[in-house]
């Protein structure tokens, strides 16, 4: 992942709205919503790693690792979920960019964008209803079914997100923002560490809140992703030129 453009830096087609109130601006606006996206990511990960033995479905660095673990134990069962959860991603990445296409110049939430976002919704929204009828412990087929259908939504929100080359955000996983924000720092260029310091906390705090909720509403757990991408998409909607 990769720095990019500069939200400090308004495109000429935001920059009429950010003379005015700076709360109000398309580009903080831009950076709330992508730091919502990727709290929804955080407790999408919780999700897969405590409810679907031990998978993520955001993080394929991690879930990758898991793979070789797995291969070198010779476990099927743990190759199998991550095998599903890394090409049911890919197959998410692909999709995401295949709709997005290239975002336009100066613009700064392409309507592509959110309309990758409501695939993913509904995606999230399947998913939510398979959970539900296993009673958040699927198992089998089901289980490997709703691993793919969670990868494929957080593949296609990084898509989303990297479509619109703001500042290297993902918004499903953080190594890179990490590293582009202390590459910053090393060059004297700190003015996007405010938001990739918020992204990093966001998928803490995404973790943490769905790691809380996981032992005793494991339902209300998954559902927060879907709730927060609803929240995210109607706020989109604001950002779509007129």
């Amino acid at each position: 992942m990769t720095a990019s453009s500069d939200l400090s830096d308004p495109s000429p087609a935001a920059a009429p709205a950010a003379a005015g109130d700076p709360s109000r601006s398309p580009l903080r606006l831009r950076a709330v919503l992508l730091v919502l996206l990727t709290f929804g990511a955080g407790t999408t990960d919780v999700v897969g790693f405590l409810g679907m033995e031990k998978v993520f479905t955001a993080n394929m660095t991690g879930n990758i690792v898991l793979f070789g673990l797995a291969a070198g134990e010779g476990n099927g069962a743990d190759l199998a979920r991550c095998g599903v959860a890394t090409l049911a991603f890919a197959l998410g990445l692909l999709a995401g960019f295949g709709i997005a296409g290239r975002s336009g110049h100066g613009r700064v939430w392409p309507p592509r964008v959110t309309a990758v976002l409501g695939f993913v919704l509904a995606l999230q929204t399947v998913f939510l209803a398979g959970w539900a009828m296993a009673d958040a412990e699927p198992r089998g087929g089901g289980l490997l079914a709703l691993i793919a259908l969670s990868s494929v939504a957080m593949g296609a929100q990084t898509a989303a997100a990297r479509s619109m080359a703001a500042d290297g955000i993902t918004t499903t996983f953080v190594t890179g923002t990490l590293t582009s924000m202390m590459g910053g720092f090393a060059a004297g260029q700190g003015t996007a560490a405010g938001l990739r310091t918020a992204v990093i906390l966001a998928l803490g705090a995404g973790a943490a809140v769905a790691g809380a909720l996981m032992t005793h509403a494991p339902i209300l757990a998954a559902a927060l992703s879907p709730l927060v991408l609803a929240a995210v998409i109607a706020g989109a909607f604001r950002l779509h030129p007129g």
